[in-house]
């Protein structure tokens, strides 16, 4: 290299600009944090079979999405260990701190090494934490509703007294795509699935108010804001996380998943080994009025719901659950008792009665009215329905109608400024 070359070099060497050794080490740890949350999200996907946007609490979409680990089950957390360089009864440990523990910061869970916890920070991971908006009991005791926040909306659980169960009513998305026209959540639209982790939490939240009670919550009803079936594979993964032994530990005969009538889901979870209760929403004993009611009928008429509801009985050895909501004028006919007895004749199954919860605007958007029958109607359709069928018949009144407990009124009400509606007696 001549003097002039050389010249030239330490003209341009003095003047390319360096970084400091403090900036330079932050660039460097900035790139390993991003390959590892890379990494561990390619570990998601492939190894476990979970999409970080539905592990998540956070919207789909959001790449920098962290992973809830209350959503994943032990086996899962004993891969993520091993993936991050610990042994993989580290995994066992994390679901005891959090299903067991319910604790949410790595920091308080002493048994962890300093240098794992740090690397499930690293990785993006959190233990998520649904934020509670709005409590509300019941005067009667009887039922407390939950409102909590969630990404792109809010989601309600509700803890029901009945005799000595107490039962978690839990959501599954953030609202609902099928639109049945008597149904607060179908208002909102559908926003988006709700994780396994905050399905979850929805329960361990419930729990822990439960227990101030010196109670616990004994049973489990997929029966909030949302069609449970449309959102599969989260509501069974926390289905078999709720189940677990080192979990909440409520057994499969004491967890119950309604759906509106989605033939695909039902179908799957009949072939699945999760060992669970199913309840129909059938509403109508006519397609024409069932169409009316639930557009989803126009896909999947009564007809074919019922052979689905038999095939899952001779699948699981489980009776179905019907449920019927008695709306006046509209459902609650006596052609209505005789045909929901007719068409459930030979299906082995239970029949729940629920009269019409009022939402109090009611008719305004969909230009239909539904009302909650008189006392002596009620009574009617009962003793017409038990007079022709041998299955059970229960009746589900509403224990928290002073609360707005029915499914999405809480959250229409904080929507609306409005005070729960009195339902006509």
């Amino acid at each position: 290299m001549g003097a002039d070359e050389l010249e030239e070099g330490q003209i341009e060497a003095r003047h390319s600009p360096r970084l400091p050794k403090s900036g330079l080490c932050q660039v460097l740890s900035m790139f390993r944090k991003v390959f590892i949350i890379i990494h561990l999200r390619r570990f998601f996907v492939k190894r476990l079979g979970i999409s970080v946007a539905s592990a998540s609490p956070i919207v789909a979409g959001d790449a920098r999405a962290p992973t809830d680990l209350k959503g994943l089950l032990p086996e899962q957390l004993r891969a993520l260990a091993i993936e991050l360089g610990g042994p993989a009864y580290r995994g066992d440990q994390l679901f005891r701190w959090i299903h067991e523990q319910g604790v949410c910061d790595f920091e308080a869970m002493s048994n962890l090494p300093k240098a794992f916890r740090a690397a499930l920070r690293e990785a993006g991971a959190i233990v998520g934490n649904l934020r509670l908006l709005e409590r509300r009991d019941s005067a009667t005791g009887m039922a407390a509703k939950f409102l909590f926040e969630a990404t792109a909306g809010q989601i309600e659980s509700v803890l029901i007294v009945d005799g000595d169960r107490r039962t978690a009513c839990l959501s599954s998305q953030v609202g609902c795509a099928l639109d049945c026209k008597f149904c607060a959540t179908g208002r909102m639209g559908f926003r988006r699935n709700l994780g396994a982790g905050e399905i979850v939490d929805q329960l361990l939240q419930l729990h822990a108010a439960a227990t101030q009670r010196g109670e616990r919550v004994t049973n489990v009803v997929m029966m909030g804001m949302g069609e449970p079936l449309l959102n599969y594979n989260e509501v069974t993964r926390a289905l078999r996380i709720i189940r677990h032994a080192d979990g909440p530990t409520i057994g499969g005969r004491r967890i119950t998943v309604s759906t509106a009538g989605y033939l695909p889901g039902i179908r799957q979870l009949a072939a699945d080994d999760l060992n669970v209760g199913l309840a129909i929403s059938l509403n109508a004993t006519t397609d024409e009025v069932r169409e009316r009611l639930m557009p989803i009928n126009r896909k999947w008429p009564i007809a074919e719901l019922l052979t689905a509801a038999r095939e899952y009985f001779d699948k699981k050895g489980r009776r179905v659950t019907f449920e019927y909501v008695l709306m006046d004028g509209v459902t609650d006919s006596d052609e209505d008792a005789h045909r929901l007895a007719e068409l459930t004749r030979e299906i082995p199954s239970k029949i729940n009665i629920i009269p019409y919860n009022e939402l109090g605007d009611e008719g305004q958007a969909t230009g239909m009215t539904f009302r909650r029958p008189p006392r002596r109607r009620i009574d009617e359709f009962l003793r017409r329905l038990r007079d022709n069928t041998d299955h059970t018949v229960t009746l589900r009144e509403s224990r928290g109608g002073d609360i707005g407990a029915a499914c999405g009124q809480l959250y229409r009400q904080q929507e609306t400024g409005r005070q729960p509606a009195t339902a006509t007696a």
